[in-house]
This record gives C-alpha cells, sequence and structure tokens, in this order.
C-alpha cells in the first residue's frame, strides 16, 4: 500500500507541477500577446490618427473642401477609442499609466485643441494668421512622437519582462519534471526492494508502469506543445521588430513631407524615404505644363533609382498607362519586360511592375502622376494596401502643396522684382520731387502755383517769408490778393492784375509794386507764365523777385557817381584851373612852386582814387597775388607811424606789449592797410589832437587796435561798414571826402592774410579798429636739415625721404624765414639746406644763397639747389653745392644729401662729370694728391690726402 500511495503520491505531484508550470507559462505568453501586442498595436494607432488628424487638416488647408477633413474626423474618433483602449490597462502597467496620464494624455490634448484652433482660423478666414501657428503645431507633434517613443520603449520593457516570465516558467517546469524524475529512480529503487518483499503486488505495479508511460507521454506531448508555444512568441516578436522598423520607416517619411521651400528640394529628400516605406527600387515624377495657347507638355521634375539616359527629361504627348492617368485620374499598374541597364550589373531583372499614381490639385484635377517601379514585388499587397494608399496620398497633398508653395515663390520673387523696380522708381520719383523742391526752395526768388481756377497749389518758403502763402494751399489766389490789399495798398494794382490773368482778360503779368514789411520798404517784381497751357492741368506760375537789393544797389550806384564824379572833378578842377594860371600868367616863383605843390598833391590824390578802384576789381576777381615774408610788426608801425605825423597834426602813439612782434604777410598789403585805417582815424576826428595804436598778444594771435577819438559810427551802419562805396550819411561827414572803398578794401587784405578785422565804436567818443593776425614763431636751424619749399606735399615727401638720415629737418616757406632765422642762429647752426629757387616772399631761392655765402660762421653748410629750372650760364656747382632738377627720385636726393654730410667732415671735392684721367693730372699738377675718385651719373667726387702742413 505504501508503494501504490507512494507512486500515486508521485504521479498526481508530477502531473500537477507539470500542469502548473504548463498554466504559468500560458498565462505569460497570453499576456505578451493579448496584452503587450495590443497596447503597442493602440499607441501605434493613437500616432497614426493623430497624423491622420494633421493631413485631413492640411489637406483642408490646401484644398478648401470639407471632404479633406474625412481623415481628420476619423483620426479624432480613433484617438478617443485609443485612449479609452489604453485606460483599461492602467491597473496592470502602473509605468504606463503614469506616462499616458501626466504625458501623452497632456500632449494629445494640446495637439486637439491646437488642431480646433487651426481648423477654426482656416474656417474664420485667417489663414496667414493660421499658417504662422503651423511651427507651433510641428513643435507639438515633435513632443508627442518624443512621448510615443517613451510608451514603445515601457511596452517593449513589458513584453520583456513577460518573456522573461515565460523563460523562467519553463525552466521551473524543467525543473519539476527533474524533480520528478528523481522521485521516479528513488520510487524505482523502492519498488524492486518492495518487489522482492512482495510478488503479490506485480499486477499492481505494472499497471501503475503502465499509468506512469501514459502520465509522462502527457507530460512529453505537453513540453512539446510549450516548445511550440515558444516558436509561436519568437515569430511575434519578428513581426512585432518588422512592424517597428516599418513605423520608423512611415515616421521618417513623414518628417520629410514638410519644410521645404523649393521643389527640387521636397522631391530630393521626400522620393527615397516613400520608396523606402514601400519596398520599391525606382521613381519618378511628371508635370503637366500647360502654354497659353492651351498647348501641353509633360516634363520629368525629378527621377531616382532609373539608369541614366532612360528617361527622356520632356514630351509633347504621352500614350498608354501615363496617358490613361491624365485621362481617367485612377492609378494604374503594368507589367512589363526589363531590357537595357534596367536588367542591372549582373542582368538579373527581367520583369518589373510600374504603378502610376495621378496626382492632383485642390479640384481634384489630374497635374501630373507619380511613377513607382519595382523590379522584385508588387506595390499593392494585401496586408499593406491601405497603410499604401495613405502614405501616397500623403505624398499627393504634399506635392501640390510644395507645387503651389513653389508657384508662390516664383510670384513673391516676380513681386519682389517688380516691388524693387517700383521702389526705385518711387525713388527716382521721389529723388526728382525732392530735387525739384530743393531747387525751388532754393531760389532766391518767391514762387507760388495754382490751377486755372485760381487755387494755390504750392508756395515756396521766400514767398511765404513775405504772404504766408503756404497757410493758404488750397485757397483761392484772388481772394487772398484782396485780403493782401486790405494790410498793403500798394498791392491793389497786382491784385487786379492777378484777377484779370486767372479770368483770362489778361494774357501775361508782369507788374512792379513796393511794401512795408517790419518797417521797411520792400520793392519788388512780380510776373506770371502759363504752365501746361492748353492741356487739361494747365495753371500760373507766379515768381516774386525781391528787387530792394538792386535799388539799394541802384541808390549806392548814383550816390558813387555822384562822389566819384565830385572826387574826380575837384582835384581835375584844381588841377586845370592851376595848369590855365601857370599857361596864361606870368607868376612869382614863388607862386608858381606853391601852385605846382598843389597840382601835384591833387594828382596823387587822383592816383590813389584809381589805385583802390584797382586794387578792389582785382582782389573781387581773385587775381590778387601775396608775397608773404615775416614782419617784424613794431618797425613796420612805427615807420608808418612817423611818415604819417609828417603829413598831419595829429600824434599817432605806438603801445606795445611784447618787446618783439612778428607776422607772415605782405608788407606792401599791409603798409596800405595801416595807412587807410590810420587816414580814416584821422579824417573822422577833426577835434582830436592824437591817435593810438595799440600792439599786442594772446594765445599765438597779435591783435593791432588802431583807436582815434572822433564822430564814432551809428549802430544803423553797423552792416554796412565794410561794403563798397559805403559812406556814412550824416551833416558831420558831408565835408569829410572819400570814395567808401578804403574799408572794403581792409578787409579783402586782412581776410586773404586769414586774419580777421573788426571794431567797436561809440558816437561822440571815437572807433577802434582791430585786426587779428596768425603770430609767426622764428624756427630754430641747429642741427636740422633745412628745406626750402612752398609745397607742402613735396615738402612732406622730403622730410619723410629724410628720416633715413636719422637728423630732423624743418620746412621754410621763404627765403626771408630763412634769412631771419640764420641770422638769429648761434648754435652749431644747420647741417643742410635744400633750397628751392621759387619761393614765397619777394626774395628768390638764389638771394638766400647769396645771403648764406656772406654768413661768417655758417658759410660752409652744403647746399642742395632743388629746382624746375636749368642752372644759370654762370653757374658753378661748389664742393659744398649740388644741383638737382626737378622731378628727381627721393632716393637721388637722399643720396646726394649723404654724400654732402659725409663730404663735410672730409677732404672731397665734387666736380661736373669730365675724363676722370686728364683730372686727375691737373689736380697733381697744382700740388693736390688725390687718394680716390668715384664717378657717379653727372659727377665726379675726390678725395685727397691731407698735406702735412695742414695737420
Amino acid at each position: 500500500m505504501l508503494y501504490v500511495i507512494l507512486i500515486v503520491l508521485l504521479l498526481a505531484f508530477v502531473s500537477v507541477s507539470n500542469y502548473m508550470a504548463s498554466r504559468n507559462m500560458e498565462r505569460e505568453n497570453n499576456a505578451i500577446v493579448n496584452q503587450a501586442i495590443p497596447i503597442l498595436t493602440t499607441a501605434n494607432s493613437l500616432l497614426t490618427s493623430l497624423i491622420n488628424q494633421e493631413t485631413g487638416l492640411r489637406g483642408y488647408q490646401l484644398g478648401g473642401s470639407e471632404q479633406f477633413l474625412e481623415p481628420y474626423t476619423t483620426g479624432r474618433e480613433q484617438v478617443a477609442m485609443d485612449l479609452n483602449t489604453l485606460s483599461t490597462y492602467d491597473k496592470k502597467y502602473p509605468t504606463l499609466q503614469i506616462i499616458i496620464d501626466t504625458q501623452a494624455v497632456p500632449a494629445i490634448t494640446n495637439l486637439q485643441k491646437y488642431y480646433d484652433t487651426t481648423l477654426e482660423l482656416f474656417r474664420a478666414g485667417k489663414i496667414e494668421e493660421a499658417k504662422a501657428r503651423v511651427i507651433g503645431g510641428k513643435t507639438l507633434m515633435d513632443r508627442y512622437r518624443v512621448i510615443h517613443t517613451s510608451i514603445e520603449n515601457n511596452i517593449e520593457q513589458i513584453t520583456s519582462t513577460a518573456y522573461e516570465a515565460s523563460q523562467q516558467a519553463g525552466q521551473t517546469s524543467r525543473l519539476i519534471t527533474l524533480v520528478g524524475f528523481l522521485i521516479a529512480l528513488l520510487a524505482g529503487g523502492m519498488s524492486i526492494i518492495i518487489s522482492l518483499r512482495s510478488y503479490q503486488a506485480e499486477k499492481e505495479l505494472r499497471k501503475s508502469e503502465e499509468t506512469y508511460r501514459y502520465m509522462a507521454e502527457s507530460l512529453e506531448s505537453q513540453n512539446e506543445e510549450i516548445i511550440a508555444q515558444q516558436e509561436e512568441q519568437q515569430v511575434t516578436l519578428a513581426k512585432l521588430s518588422e512592424r517597428e522598423r516599418d513605423l520608423e520607416l512611415i515616421s521618417s517619411y513623414q518628417e520629410k513631407l514638410t519644410g521645404y521651400v523649393k521643389l527640387a528640394d521636397f522631391l530630393k529628400h521626400t522620393l527615397p524615404a516613400l520608396l523606402n516605406s514601400l519596398v520599391q527600387d525606382a521613381a519618378l515624377v511628371v508635370l503637366e505644363n500647360r502654354s497659353e495657347n492651351g498647348a501641353s507638355s509633360y516634363e520629368i521634375i525629378h527621377s531616382i533609382g532609373y539608369p541614366k539616359g532612360h528617361i527622356q527629361a520632356s514630351r509633347s504627348e504621352l500614350f498608354g498607362p501615363a496617358r490613361r492617368v491624365f485621362d481617367e485620374g485612377v492609378a494604374i499598374t503594368h507589367t512589363r519586360d526589363v531590357t537595357g541597364n534596367e536588367q542591372g550589373v549582373h542582368n538579373g531583372m527581367t520583369r518589373a511592375i510600374d504603378h502610376y499614381i495621378p496626382l492632383t490639385d485642390d479640384k481634384l484635377e489630374v497635374i501630373g502622376f507619380l511613377l513607382l517601379t519595382s523590379y522584385q514585388s508588387s506595390l499593392y499587397q494585401d496586408d499593406n494596401q491601405r497603410l499604401t494608399k495613405g502614405l501616397v496620398r500623403q505624398f499627393g497633398l504634399a506635392f501640390y502643396a510644395q507645387v503651389v508653395n513653389d508657384e508662390k515663390l516664383k510670384q513673391a520673387e516676380s513681386l519682389a522684382l517688380l516691388n524693387d523696380q517700383l521702389t526705385a522708381e518711387k525713388l527716382l520719383l521721389e529723388g526728382q520731387h525732392d530735387l525739384i523742391q530743393n531747387i525751388l526752395e532754393s531760389a532766391h526768388e518767391g514762387m507760388m502755383m495754382c490751377d486755372s481756377e485760381g487755387t494755390i497749389l504750392f508756395s515756396n518758403h521766400r514767398m511765404n517769408q513775405y504772404f504766408a502763402l503756404n497757410e493758404r494751399i488750397g485757397e483761392n489766389l484772388v481772394s487772398c490778393s484782396s485780403e493782401i490789399v486790405a494790410e498793403s495798398p500798394s498791392f491793389h494794382g497786382v491784385a487786379a492784375s492777378i484777377e484779370a490773368l486767372i479770368d483770362r482778360s489778361l494774357s501775361h503779368l508782369t507788374q512792379r509794386f513796393s511794401f512795408q514789411q517790419d518797417e521797411q520798404l520792400q520793392h519788388a517784381e512780380l510776373y506770371a507764365t502759363v504752365v501746361s497751357e492748353g492741356t487739361e492741368q494747365q495753371g500760373y506760375l507766379f515768381v516774386f523777385r525781391d528787387r530792394t537789393e538792386e535799388e539799394r544797389v541802384d541808390e549806392m550806384k548814383n550816390e558813387f557817381i555822384s562822389i566819384v564824379s565830385h572826387e574826380l572833378r575837384t582835384p581835375l578842377a584844381s588841377v586845370l584851373g592851376f595848369i590855365e594860371i601857370l599857361l596864361h600868367r606870368d607868376l612869382p616863383q614863388e607862386k608858381q612852386k606853391r601852385y605846382m605843390e598843389t597840382i601835384y598833391n591833387e594828382a596823387q590824390r587822383l592816383s590813389n582814387l584809381i589805385n583802390d578802384f584797382l586794387d578792389l576789381q582785382r582782389m573781387e576777381s581773385g587775381r590778387q597775388s601775396y608775397n608773404f615774408a615775416p614782419i617784424h610788426l613794431q618797425s613796420l608801425v612805427t615807420e608808418i607811424a612817423e611818415q604819417w605825423q609828417d603829413k598831419q597834426l595829429h600824434q599817432i602813439i605806438v603801445h606795445q606789449q611784447e618787446p618783439e612782434l612778428w607776422v607772415r604777410a605782405d608788407v606792401d598789403r599791409i603798409r596800405q592797410v595801416f595807412d587807410n585805417l590810420i587816414s580814416n582815424a584821422i579824417k573822422y576826428s577833426p577835434a582830436a589832437d592824437h591817435i593810438d595804436i595799440h600792439l599786442l598778444t594772446q594765445d599765438g594771435k597779435v591783435t593791432i587796435a588802431i583807436q582815434d577819438y572822433g564822430l564814432g559810427i551809428p549802430p544803423e551802419a553797423n552792416e554796412h561798414m565794410f561794403s563798397k562805396f559805403f559812406r556814412v550819411d550824416n551833416s558831420d561827414r558831408r565835408q569829410i571826402g572819400g570814395t567808401g572803398l578804403g574799408l572794403a578794401i581792409v578787409k579783402e587784405i586782412v581776410e586773404g592774410h586769414g586774419g580777421h578785422i573788426s571794431y567797436t565804436s561809440e558816437m561822440g567818443h571815437g572807433t577802434t579798429f582791430r585786426i587779428e593776425l596768425d603770430q609767426y614763431e622764428i624756427s630754430g636751424l641747429d642741427g636740422k636739415i633745412v628745406i626750402f619749399e612752398d609745397d607742402d606735399n613735396l615738402a612732406k615727401l622730403i622730410q619723410v625721404a629724410l628720416h633715413k638720415l636719422s637728423l630732423p629737418s624743418i620746412q621754410l616757406r621763404s627765403a626771408e624765414e630763412g634769412m631771419i632765422a640764420l641770422r638769429r642762429c648761434e648754435g652749431e647752426g644747420p647741417v643742410l639746406f635744400i633750397v628751392d629757387i621759387h619761393l614765397e616772399g619777394e626774395k628768390t631761392g638764389w638771394d638766400f644763397i647769396a645771403d648764406l655765402y656772406k654768413h661768417p660762421v655758417h658759410a660752409q653748410t652744403p647746399v642742395i639747389v632743388s629746382t624746375a629750372l636749368d642752372p644759370p650760364h654762370d653757374y658753378h656747382e661748389k664742393e659744398i653745392e649740388k644741383y638737382l632738377k626737378k622731378p628727381f627720385t627721393m632716393e637721388r636726393l637722399v643720396q646726394v644729401a649723404k654724400r654732402l654730410l659725409d663730404n663735410k667732415s672730409s677732404l672731397a671735392y665734387v666736380f661736373p662729370a669730365q675724363n676722370k684721367e686728364a683730372l686727375s693730372t691737373t689736380l697733381e699738377r697744382n700740388g693736390i694728391n688725390v687718394l680716390k675718385m668715384q664717378e657717379n651719373q653727372d659727377m665726379i667726387e675726390v678725395d685727397i690726402i691731407k698735406p702735412p702742413s695742414d695737420k
């Protein structure tokens, strides 16, 4: 009984354990098949539904038809179903629940809100605002793709965990079987022992053995079933992996459907992804082009995968399946034999399947077709037909969107070009308008434009200064003229003429008149011309010319003629009168001399008057030249004062602040300035007995103040004091002669020297004229190379070149400056002079060289004569002097300067180019021993041996 019980228990244990292991493995496998795979399918369906919503929304955006929203509506319903399906696994998989509840659901909600809002914008007609949200939608979809990847990773983890549990169940089953086997061995041993003890139990034991065999066979069949289930699970995992790869290809393909600017870039990136997703080998896109006359041509805008030269880029007509696609608007599949290069490098491809897929616009009219070619399999497989149609449809929508976008880009480029042209024309018109406006505004005349009815259209600022017409643009000119007459009665005649002109009773208008403005009498001339006569834009241009200055000039001219007549006739009458007396009367010698002196003085007066006229004319024409040179101001002013004190009763007192003042000026013209100012001071201070002249210096400026104590200048004459022919007209000055040219000449001369003239005056107390000039500082020459050159650019170039000699240099513009600086030189003196012949001032470079050779200390300083003139006939170069004719190179100048500086400290002679042997013989005959001779371009340098007596 123990044996039987043991066997029964063993068999029951093995059966139960095998049953439990089998159920466990079956449960884990069912978990994979019934839970993991549906979850993954639901997640992928959720992504596909969202993509379908986006596709439907884009189709509606491009086509504008509600039928394109079918994928959008279907996808929205499918999303709700998929989310409901996923919620059933929440308790089973907490991690998946967290991802779905915290990430996926909010992201899907945001996408749904984005799609709803975008759809509302499209339906409301806010296309541009909806398009501006495209980037935001793409960002939301990219975020959900990341969340979808997290869900797939979690599902993969769940599947992996279930698979590991299944493996563990199989190991547990094998372990239980092994344990049962060991127990069976133990039971067999015990049965032998028991069989020896009890023969009677043999039949029961055999029966038990048969039962055991049956159970073992049952266990073996169960084990085979488990192995079959494992193989089925592996096939399922392979399908899941393949599905995942397909989804990745589809996702990559869909990502490449958007984001391109040009159609060529779209096709270049999209077609390879489409071929990979559909497992096709080649593709091309044909687009129909229609001309203005209705003729069509067909162009292959892109192809991939076909042999080179196999595709004809353009055709004028189509036939066969390609023609049927355009006529019928449906997809057509065509099988053909492969020939030529399409057979491949191994000639192994014999058959090709072509799939012609129509491409339509928003009106569902065929605009082209997509040709997909497979050399291995068919495009439309039963298990993949729905997905293939969806991908191809997405390509068609995206392609049409890209075609539309490409056309818009071309239109935008055309519009941009047209806009640039219009902008350029606008700028040109604006420039012309501004130019005309500036011309009108810069004109010295007032201008006003009105139409044929008298309506004021334009008024420049000159016209506004007088009549403020810019505030009355659009009003009637006749009415404005009547209002002006009320303020200025003298305008009555002009107003009447304007009215007659606009009424066409007057053909032209030219009229002069006067009016008061700012308590001053103004003279003007108004004339009008017809603009665009005989056209619809006919109008009148009124030109207002201010003649006040002309009237003043005419008045001054008349006054000048009167003055000149008086100034010329008075001395001329005196000259003629006294000459007539001398010719017709016998007079004593003393009277004759007195009359002759009077004639001389009057002739001198006439000469000065004529010289003033000539000087002023020369200055105004720009032909006045100045010989600038340093002037010792105190000496010049003192000399002029002494000359005047001999002729007049006024005492001229010179006050100087500094012991020595120098200026650069033309001495004759500065003398003319002082003579005019002193003459005026004497004439206009008849009751005074002296005139003060102050010489002051401050901040590099020299001020000469000439002060009289006479009549003074009235304030109203201030703005005209330096004008030509102006003289103060009052009873105190009528007996004082003059032409009114003196101060004008003085001002021209002072400004020609870069100076400034001004005056202060007090009626009855006198006037002070002040002249301000730049102070001149005498340059030091010690240890420097002195360059006499009045061309500043050439002087700077020479100074830059001489930097190679490491010696300082200085530029002087006149020979007088060099003479003064040389006389004051007390140190080592200059090392070299570079002298131009023509300089500022009256003296030339030859004058300076002559003065240099008379200097007791620096007469042996080397000199380079730099000039464009040929040397004089009697000129001979000296040992310390070199003649360079312009133009010459700076290298040549530096070379000559260096030799002269070297020769200054050595015994050497310079001779003109000649026969070297004859020169050497001549020198030795005269007792000069030659050490070395060096021949250059136009001279010979000779180094001599110093005689012993000279040591």
